[in-house]
């Protein structure tokens, strides 16, 4: 049975610590913040998190564990993401790919998750390594899918479309503390100052034109009195 931990939120089920077989399945962009370290001065941080089912390991309703990890977006070497991303596949990376590397390519891909319980017993994943046999293609259960930011954030800057609207189910769908999080973002809130610039120019032009059309038809009153002959 797997252990069971419960707060005033209610009773979850905490994955177990150890080596776990799992494949990502879902890819957020939560955006950027400025965030304080410690004692550190505040600083501009770009997040992701990773999702991973672990299709070996059901709860008690025989669906898979799930368990994610915050990273920063970067592929410096002394990221957290460099690393586990490097463990992951079992090789560096190549020049060419620390330029721009597509993280949508670890969606539906296989990886040995080892998860570690911290000093408020919540699981963690502590290390990511190439299983057996190598990395492959994987199906899953949870339906595999990315948050994208940079789409989501069209429903807000006056640039609604297909994509924007897809990316607004799967926002239903995060927890609220990442939705917060990405209401918070410097890319969300840059797109609500363009929409309300796009709003209030549209709203100034059509004052704009009502006000000439109010002149016009005062002008062509004012014709109609003065060629008219009014009996008084």
């Amino acid at each position: 049975m797997a252990l069971t931990a419960s707060s005033s939120e209610g009773s979850y089920e905490v994955v177990p610590e150890g080596t776990h077989r799992a494949v990502c399945y879902k890819i957020v962009d939560s955006g950027t913040r400025e965030e304080q370290y410690k004692e550190e001065d505040p600083k501009k941080r770009h997040s992701i998190f990773i999702y991973w089912e672990l299709t070996e390991l059901p709860m008690d309703d025989g669906r898979p564990f799930s368990i994610n990890k915050q990273y920063t977006l970067s592929l410096n070497e002394n990221s957290n993401l460099h690393k586990d991303l490097k463990t992951w596949r079992g090789k560096s990376f190549t020049a060419e790919e620390l330029k721009g590397f597509d993280l949508t390519n670890i969606l539906g891909i296989s990886c040995d998750v080892e998860v570690a319980h911290n000093q408020n017993g919540r699981a963690v994943v502590a290390s990511i390594f190439k299983p057996d046999g190598g990395a492959k293609k994987s199906t899953t259960k949870n339906e595999q899918v990315v948050f994208d930011l940079e789409e989501y954030v069209k429903e807000f800057s006056g640039d609604s479309c297909k994509a924007s609207k897809a990316m607004c189910d799967v926002f239903e769908d995060l927890p609220p503390f990442m939705q917060e999080m990405i209401q918070n973002s410097f890319e969300y809130k840059g797109a609500e100052r363009k929409g309300l610039a796009k709003q209030q120019s549209s709203s100034s032009s059509s004052e704009g034109l009502a006000s000439v059309a109010k002149k016009k038809k005062d002008e062509e009153v004012v014709d109609d009195f003065i060629d008219d002959d009014i009996p008084f």
